[in-house]
């Protein structure tokens, strides 16, 4: 949990919206000091080992420890954070007899290479009593593609609370935001703003990419050679960048429910984004919040760009439907379902 990701900001807002009512206690692998979000103080936090352990030579006693974890603290329902996990976290929780809840932030298609993630998403569909995935298409894959005998359930990730943000339509960046790692697709994204700096639609707009990762190096070389282009480091607090932002632009080759959009459109910011799976489709209306491209389709991905570069009225008018269109992925809203999804046995 002391990571900055979308998974960890993900599971921080339901597990504090359930504990207003509920125990809700955090079991780590191996702590690594203070979550990166805050957690309600009622949140007790449960670390398994002190110290790495690897999975394959520890197998038993990743599943004891938290076997009796579980039934020190008199658990009823399991949720685990990660399908990966499903390959101690289920037997565990059968051991214990308490409900187990799988929740997937990937989409079935993406394992990243890890045949340990393969066999614990088969174990999740056959052992578990409830998978949570985020999107529609990614339940209609897990029923596709496994013999699951768990119930499957959609609840997108919720958005964050990032306050009073006015869109300004006079903001000149293009703004994308995440790991600088292959999946991300930045190296399209630079690819893409080579091509419209030419046009004189983004004569003054500036392309801002924020995060880091293994890529960082390479990307920034190429950057070099083009126009109006800045690098940013991880944010834990991303208001004043989206305050800042008059477009946010998403190339990812492959995605779970990308929190960048969903925090995107609650404030009412235009994007532009590779409909790729999964997750762009159910959170961008295309012609409406933003623009749907075809993975791969750079020139069409440059234009639409420069469509929305070249219209203030035209980014206004997006920015009205996505704060609209996006009230269904607020707080109250996802943790009812989350509610609605433990109370229904």
């Amino acid at each position: 949990m002391a990571k900055l990701g979308g998974t960890e900001r993900s599971a921080s807002i339901i597990m504090n919206g359930l504990a207003k009512d509920d125990r809700v206690y955090l079991i780590e692998v191996c702590p690594k000091g203070e979550p990166a979000f805050e957690l309600n103080p009622s949140i007790e936090k449960v670390g398994l080992f002190k110290s790495e352990k690897s999975l394959i030579s520890s197998y038993i006693p990743f599943v004891h420890k938290l076997y009796k974890a579980i039934s020190s603290l008199q658990l009823d329902v399991l949720v685990i954070v990660e399908s990966k996990h499903a390959l101690y976290g289920v037997p565990a929780a059968k051991l214990a007899g308490v409900r187990c809840v799988v929740w997937e932030h990937f989409n079935f298609n993406v394992d990243l290479g890890k045949k340990k993630r393969r066999i614990a998403r088969n174990i999740a569909a056959k052992y578990a009593d409830d998978i949570v995935v985020l999107t529609n298409r990614d339940r209609q894959i897990w029923k596709e593609k496994t013999d699951t005998h768990a119930r499957i359930v959609t609840i997108p990730n919720a958005v964050p609370d990032l306050g009073d943000i006015r869109y300004n339509k006079n903001a000149k960046t293009v703004v994308a935001i995440g790991r600088l790692t292959f999946q991300k697709g930045f190296d399209h994204l630079l690819n893409i703003w080579d091509t419209l700096k030419k046009d004189v639609r983004a004569k003054d707009w500036t392309l801002k990419i924020v995060g880091d990762g293994p890529d960082a190096h390479d990307l920034q070389c190429d950057s070099l050679r083009i126009p109006d282009v800045e690098f940013l480091p991880p944010q834990k607090d991303v208001r004043p960048i989206y305050q800042e932002a008059g477009i946010i632009a998403l190339t990812s080759r492959y995605e779970g429910l990308p929190m960048v959009l969903l925090e995107a459109a609650s404030v009412g910011i235009p994007i532009v984004a590779y409909d790729c799976e999964t997750g762009p489709s159910e959170i961008v209306e295309n012609n409406r919040t933003g623009y749907l491209v075809n993975f791969c389709d750079m020139d069409g991905f440059a234009e639409r760009l420069l469509n929305l570069m070249g219209s203030d009225n035209l980014r206004e008018t997006f920015s009205h439907n996505a704060k609209e269109s996006a009230l269904k992925f607020a707080q109250p809203a996802i943790l009812n379902k989350w509610q609605q999804m433990l109370e229904n046995h």
